[in-house]
């Protein structure tokens, strides 16, 4: 995919930009014996401007003993023996070819199942050479956390976007242990993160969720053998359209295109959408006139009140018990529920309601901050569990400041959704 993405990313930073492409070779099983064994990837390195940040110093490395130095020496005054010490001491440029860095499959330590995972060292010597402590580091698809999780070690902000649940639920829990850890050191200037929803994340989900939803909350009869229709509402077919946008003259033609392939179809058409654009209505009305049979009818989600309150997301609610004894606060998660958790859950098993033992099920992590501001989460005790079968505590004993102060603690569920509970003790 190499060469589309340059095309995008020349169109985007423009090509006299391209800095390098660089190629990262690595070695490995392979089970193929019809081409070459494919062993690297490509990584091009873009600017947006001249003035950018490149640390060379982070990038030398040593010589080898048996490099020699002959020749004129560009260093005034010094000999090719002096300019050979100086240069082993600070070392060679790294090439655009990087051989020396293991695939994920070596990096035992750090394997969590994400099939595009990298190694921590691939990203270290990127983040290294490309940006400072406090820089802002963006990974629009974060995967298993590997940029995000490098970036803290290195004392760099970061964002980190994914529509994936689970690579969130992840990466949250990668980034705990890891913030913990350098807590306990006094390592970290940022010892907390946040996770924000954007742009309807809870619908924009994958496609046949979306669409799963929809279809369970509207009352559609699945038609699994239609390449076209989603599925039947009373005498209607019903067409779907994907949630990552609205309703669009294209997709209606794509419709219109449709019933022409089937011309014996007398059944009219209900669209389920999540928007619409403007011009949608006039063209629908204007069909509607001319066609006898095929009438088009729309449910849109978000202003439809019979249909629409699917989309009202219902937050997770705890309910957490907690007193002052001397300079100890003793905490307990009394209840906890997550009404997105319990959904998906009864969407993928179709026979009985789900019903969930032990609330502590949902739970990802528990953070506790003991000295509030109302701005800044700042923990000092975190509950991450170390396997996926653990659960949290759920009861805490916390040493607190003597002074009258403000303690938050912040439940974290199996889907990134936090719920944060404020206490003036």
């Amino acid at each position: 995919m190499g060469h589309y993405i340059k095309i995008l990313m020349d169109e985007v930073f423009g090509e006299e930009n391209l800095r390098n492409e660089i190629v990262w070779c690595y070695t490995g099983p392979s089970q193929t014996s019809k081409y070459f064994v494919r062993k690297h990837d490509n990584i091009l390195f873009y600017t947006k401007t001249d003035g950018y940040t490149f640390n060379t110093e982070e990038v030398r490395f040593p010589y080898k003993k048996s490099t020699k130095f002959a020749g004129k020496t560009s260093f005034t005054g010094l000999t090719p023996e002096e300019k050979a010490k100086l240069l082993d001491k600070r070392g060679k440029l790294k090439e655009d070819w990087w051989d020396d860095v293991a695939g994920i499959g070596y990096a035992h330590g750090q394997i969590t199942g994400f099939d595009t995972q990298k190694p921590e060292a691939l990203l270290e010597r990127i983040i290294r050479a490309s940006s400072n402590p406090g820089d802002i580091v963006l990974d629009c698809f974060i995967g298993s956390g590997t940029t995000a999780a490098v970036a803290q070690k290195l004392g760099r902000r970061w964002i980190g976007c994914d529509i994936n649940r689970s690579a969130i639920q992840l990466t949250s829990s990668r980034l705990q242990k890891i913030i913990k850890e350098q807590i306990e050191n006094n390592e970290t200037k940022y010892p907390t993160f946040a996770i924000y929803k954007v742009n309807n994340y809870d619908l924009k989900l994958l496609q046949t969720e979306a669409i799963e939803r929809a279809v369970q909350h509207i009352g559609i009869y699945r038609t699994r053998t239609d390449r076209f229709f989603d599925g039947t509402l009373g005498k209607n077919l019903v067409k779907i359209i994907d949630f990552n946008h609205p309703l669009t003259l294209l997709d209606l033609q794509l419709l219109q295109d449709e019933l022409k392939k089937r011309p014996d179809e007398d059944r009219d058409i209900t669209i389920v959408c999540l928007g619409k654009e403007l011009a949608v209505d006039t063209w629908i009305e204007d069909w509607n006139e001319k066609h006898p049979v095929n009438k088009i009818k729309v449910i849109e989600l978000k202003t439809n009140k019979k249909y629409g309150s699917f989309l009202i997301h219902k937050p997770a609610e705890a309910k957490v018990n907690i007193e002052r004894k001397g300079n100890k606060a003793i905490i307990e998660i009394e209840d906890f529920i997550s009404p997105t958790i319990i959904e998906r859950l009864n969407i993928d098993n179709k026979i009985f309601k789900v019903k969930i033992p032990d609330f502590r099920s949902m739970i990802d992590c528990v953070l506790i901050d003991t000295n509030y501001d109302g701005n800044t989460f700042r923990i000092v005790y975190s509950d991450v569990p170390e396997k996926k079968s653990d659960l949290v505590k759920g009861k805490y004993e916390i040493e607190m400041p003597k002074e009258k102060t403000r303690v938050a603690v912040k439940i974290i569920d199996m889907l990134g959704e936090e719920v944060i509970k404020i206490f003036e003790l």
